[in-house]
């Protein structure tokens, strides 16, 4: 599993991908911290995450997309089929990588936070409960992103389709309070369980629940687990 989040590690920043993706992250969070916190004079940075969630909903196509595709259109999946090493820890050695890119985007993000303690007391607790919801969420996000990249051997299409997932989930989340289903009276209960903002604000307010907390390793474990079977079926049809 280290084996390959290290090789994972070193393609991202042999590439322009890690680079343009922490880019990307800071430049936008800086104008998220600049209109939320010192235009508005304002010391919550619940906005500030709140604002980077969305963000990253949009750009996590750029960590994931190529995790699976690529080594299938190269055929150099192969290699972890034949491998000693079980698909599960090739999977989350993925997942670990593109979770380490995060963690370093999101330390970068202590720059605004050390601007904003000059000038404002911070509730730091509100701090940790934000740094922590949003890490949940970025696992989330990125366990469907690697799902949908094993689907594929296009890294375009399996960052369309990552951005699409995502987005449904965003629609599922906002309709799911007035949506009415003579038929499926259960609908609109499902689409709040799966809501994963709710989760994350409920973290990111500070009150936090263990069944928010296993919510999203539930969420995660499954697509991790349907990326490692998708990948077991693929290798037994190659047998």
């Amino acid at each position: 599993m280290f084996s390959v989040m290290r090789r994972e590690w070193r393609a991202y920043f042999v590439t322009p991908v890690g680079y343009v993706f922490i880019a990307i992250f800071w430049l936008l969070g800086a104008a998220f911290f600049f209109l939320y916190n010192i235009l508005a004079a304002s010391a919550d940075v619940g906005s500030l995450f709140g604002n980077l969630s969305y963000l990253f909903m949009l750009i996590v196509p750029l960590l994931t997309m190529r995790l699976f595709s690529e080594e299938k259109k190269q055929k150099t999946d192969l290699v972890f089929y034949c491998s000693p090493t079980s698909l599960g820890a090739v999977v989350m050695g993925k997942f670990l990588a593109a979770l380490g890119v995060l963690l370093v985007a999101l330390l970068g993000t202590g720059v605004y936070l050390a601007l904003l303690a000059q000038r404002a007391t911070l509730a730091w607790g509100a701090v940790a409960a934000n740094y922590l919801g949003f890490l949940l969420l970025g696992s989330a996000y990125i366990a469907v992103g690697i799902w949908m990249s094993a689907l594929t051997e296009s890294q375009v299409t399996a960052a369309v389709l990552t951005l699409a997932a995502n987005m449904l989930l965003q629609l599922a989340e906002m309709s799911s309070a007035s949506l009415v289903t003579p038929f499926l009276p259960f609908l609109p209960t499902l689409l709040q369980c799966i809501a994963l903002n709710q989760h994350f604000a409920q973290i990111a307010s500070g009150v936090i629940y263990p069944t928010d907390l296993g919510y999203f390793l539930v969420f995660v474990t499954v697509f991790l687990s349907a990326t490692a079977w998708l990948l077991a079926h693929r290798k037994g049809k190659r047998r």
